[in-house]
This record gives C-alpha cells, structure tokens and sequence, in this order.
C-alpha cells in the first residue's frame, strides 16, 4: 500500500503547477456541452416536426368540414379529413413512432382532430432520451353571421341566347341552353350551397335574406317605392309625344302633362301584372366621363337619399304615354330583402324574362338601395339582433354596357331628353361612356354602405371598370352554363367560409 503522504502530494501536484491542465478541463467541459447542442438539435427536429404537424392538422379538419352535408358525420368526412392530413404531414420524413390522426364531431356544425406521435433523438439518446412526444389538436367550423345578399341580375335579350352568342330556339331553349337557364340553375346551386348556413343562423335566432333586382332598360321597382310611400312616385309626370304637319313632316317632339288615375296606379303596383311598375330615375346630372364622383343634384346616384321634391321623386316608366320610341322593355319586378324558400325562389327565377337592352347603371344603383341600411328602404342593418349584418351585392351581366339614344329607358329617351349626356347629339360610344362613369360611381356608393360587391361575367370578358368594382378578388368569370352554375357555387362557399376555431 502506498503511503498516504505520497498520495496527498501526487493529488496535489496538479493543483499547485496548472500547467498542462487545460486538456482536461475542456475534455470535462465536453460531456454537458455535447449534452447542450445534442438538446438544441434535437428540439429543433422536434418544434419542426410538430409545426408541420399543427399545418396537417389544420388542413385535415378544413378538409372534413367542407365535405361535411349539413352535419352529418361519416366514414367520409373522416377519410377526407385524413387524406388532407396525410398529404401535409410526411410521416417518414420525419421518422416519427406510427401515428393515426383521430377525427371527432365535438360540436355542431366542427370537425375537430388530434394527433399525438414522438421524434427520435439522436444525440440525446446517449443520456437516455429516445424520444421527444409532439401533440397538437384543432378545430373547424363555419362560424356564420347574419347574412343579406343582393342579386343583381342582367336579363337583357341576349340573355335568351346560347352562351356562345347563338341563338336559342326549338330544342336549345326546350332543353335549357340558353343563358338565362343557365342563370336559373346558378341561382338555386346558390341558395343550396348556402342553406346549411341559413338552417344554422335560423336555429340561433339569425337569418339569412335575399333580394332580387332584374335590370335591363330600367328596373321594376315600383311597386316596392309605390308600397314603401305613393307620395315617392311623381304624378303628374311628363311623357314625350311626336307633333308633325299635315304631310307628317317637320315633326317635333315636345312633353305632354299625364296625370294618372288612382285605378292606373293600382294596377300599375299590383303583383298580378308583372309588365308594368318599371320606374324612369329621378332627376340627375350630367357627369364627365373622367369624373369619380356625382354632383349634388345627381339625386339618382344618391342611393340614401329620400324624397323630399319633385325632382326627387320617381315617374313611372310609361310606355303608352311615351308615344316616340318603340324600343321599351320592363323586366321582371324586384323583390326586396326577404327569407326564401327553394321553390319560391325557383318559381321566381324560372319567370324571368329576356327584355330590353344593358344600362349597368341602373342595376347597380337599385341593387344599392336594396343592400343599404338608409334610404327609402333601409332594409340591411349593420346588426340585427345585436348581432353583425354581412352585406354582398352579386351583379351578374352577360355583356358590356349597350344604351341607346332612340331606346326608352329609366333616362327617359336620351336623344330628345339628354339627361345624361347632356346633348341630344350625342354618339351611342359617348352614351356608354357615360354610363359606365356612372356606374363606377354606383358601385362606389354601395361599397361606402359597408356592403361587398361581387362581379360576375357570363360568357363575356369583365372589361377594367367591372373588375374595379368588385370589391377585393371578388370579380369573376364563366364561359357556359355549367362554368357559370360552379361560379355561383364558389360564391356560397366564399360568403359561408369555413374557420379555423382553434
């Protein structure tokens, strides 16, 4: 055994000479060091896996609840839900312990999924950690609101052609291939990709509405103005008539005084006759084609405005004391914001009629009267219920802007009246331009209301103006029937988005 004092003085020695000792303290310093970035290596591995993981999550239930009818709960929903979380999450990139994600139904209307599974280690398995567990969960729902939805509907004549510009007839309109059937199935394919949504929002005391404007030459809503208050209507009103000498030459064209019977004017806004209660607009002004915005006394554009003179009261749309044109046509009467069922909803579409030439304009103006919470209607409340109001107005056109100056329309007959173009020489070219000034203005006026506009273009290119006035992203395009039926179907799934709720 050796003594003890020379083992005090070997143990020592090194204490008092640090010469050469380095190696050893950094050799010592090694082991926690290799511990440290081993564990910074290997959660980094692991915070990557589960961030992918989470992103897998989310896809799978966004997934499932978009399949999701109603709220049935099925073997398909959970397999979609799987497929999408499969596809995000690469399990063996990741080499983590064999998983299946769980798909639940925790609540009305959510789909919800969890998945739990752990990464290897590889350094930190030399002090005894194999694997680092990850878990993440998640939850989607259609969170609806209340909901009001104007539709601004083109049932111009060339609506009653076939999508490609020729004509409809025989069997092409026996079997829908017109543009306004396919218009008819768009609608409805509408309604129905929104009803889960309206059965929610009416389970909870919310509601869903639909208001309707068929636009051509004008728009028919008297009876709506007529019910609302008679005094908005203008009587008596003034109507053009032709004057010629014995020879019938030299004709002129001067305005006659028509004061309307109290009989008139019940069948004008009964709902049995669907061919009268078109309105003419009220007083405007004229508007440069470079303009951005109306003057005061363009009472037309002032969408809130109510009644207050005769210049701001509206005459009705006459075309038997109008006695110049022959160019006249009155669409289908509007309906404002109400809830619908299907068959109401198809029985109205399925009576629109192809009629008249396109004023953008006057749709677009009515269709902000209807979607506004001020006004003569003030149908759309920023709340109901103390609950919030979305607002969409869906314009749908299948041409570019077509006014005519000989035609009669909601301007009264631009070649003797002038109200817009402020000339009764005026080109047609002119005349369009004007009217599309005066529809960018129409649509900036419904956006100032808080509602959001959706553009769509059926078998015709959206030009620039109709793009802009599509709120965000919200301008689109279809070329046939078919294409145009998805559209209305892409625009239910934007307006009942799905959410993420967790």
């Amino acid at each position: 055994m050796l003594p003890t004092r020379w083992i005090r003085s070997f143990c020592a020695a090194p204490l008092r000479n640090v010469a050469g000792n380095t190696l050893a303290i950094v050799a010592f310093a090694m082991i926690p060091l290799t511990g440290m970035m081993g564990s910074a290596v290997d959660m980094g591995r692991s915070y990557t896996a589960k961030v992918r993981l989470q992103q897998a999550c989310d896809a799978g239930a966004l997934a499932g609840r978009r399949i999701m009818e109603g709220d049935v709960f099925n073997a398909g929903v959970e397999a979609e839900a799987r497929k999408f979380f499969n596809f995000n999450f690469p399990a063996a990139s990741f080499q983590v312990a064999s998983f299946t994600p769980t798909v639940t139904h925790p609540d009305v209307g959510v789909i919800g999924m969890e998945a739990k599974t752990a990464v290897p280690t590889t350094i930190m398995k030399l002090f005894g950690y194999e694997r680092l567990p990850i878990s993440v969960s998640c939850t989607a729902s259609q969170n609806f609101v209340n909901t009001d939805i104007v539709l601004v509907l083109d049932v111009t004549g060339s609506m009653a052609w076939r999508p490609n510009g020729g004509d409809c007839t025989g069997s092409c309109a026996s079997s829908g291939g017109s543009r306004i059937a396919g218009l008819r199935k768009a609608v409805l394919a509408l309604y129905d990709e929104l009803k889960p949504m309206q059965d929610q929002l009416e389970s909870a005391g919310m509601r869903l509405r639909y208001g309707v404007v068929p636009f051509s030459s004008t728009v028919n809503v008297g009876k709506l103005v007529y019910a609302r208050d008679p005094k908005f209507i203008r009587d008596p009103a003034k109507y053009r008539y032709e004057r010629c000498d014995s020879r019938g030459q030299n004709c002129s064209y001067p305005t006659h005084t028509e004061n309307h019977s109290d009989a008139w004017f019940r069948a004008w806004a009964s709902d049995a006759n669907t061919q009268l209660g078109c309105i003419e607009e009220r007083d405007t002004a004229y508007i440069a084609p470079s303009a951005t915005y109306a003057p005061d006394n363009a009472y037309d554009l002032d969408i809130n405005r109510e009644p207050f003179s005769e210049g701001t009261r509206w005459p009705p749309y006459d075309p038997d004391e109008q006695r110049v044109s022959r160019s006249t046509a009155c669409p289908y009467p509007a309906r404002r914001l109400a809830d619908w069922t299907r068959k109401d909803l198809s029985d109205y579409v399925d009576d629109l009629t192809p009629v008249g030439a396109t004023y953008h304009d006057i749709g677009m103006i009515w269709g902000g009267r209807l979607i506004s919470s001020a006004g003569i209607f003030g149908d759309s409340p920023t709340t109901y219920k103390n609950l919030p109001v979305n607002r969409y107005v869906i314009f749908m056109t299948d041409g570019q802007m077509d006014p005519s100056m000989t035609a009669y329309s909601a301007y009264g007959i631009e070649r003797y009246d002038a109200r817009v173009s402020g000339s009764t020489g005026t080109s047609e070219t002119r005349l369009g331009n004007l009217h599309d000034t005066r529809f960018s203005i129409a649509c900036d006026r419904v956006k100032e209301t808080g509602a959001r506009i959706i553009v769509v273009g059926f078998a015709t290119s959206l030009d620039t103006r109709r793009q802009n006035c599509a709120s965000d992203g919200m301008a689109q395009n279809a070329t046939d029937n078919q294409a145009l039926i998805d559209v209305f179907k892409d625009i239910g799934k934007k307006i009942g988005a799905l959410r993420l709720t967790q």
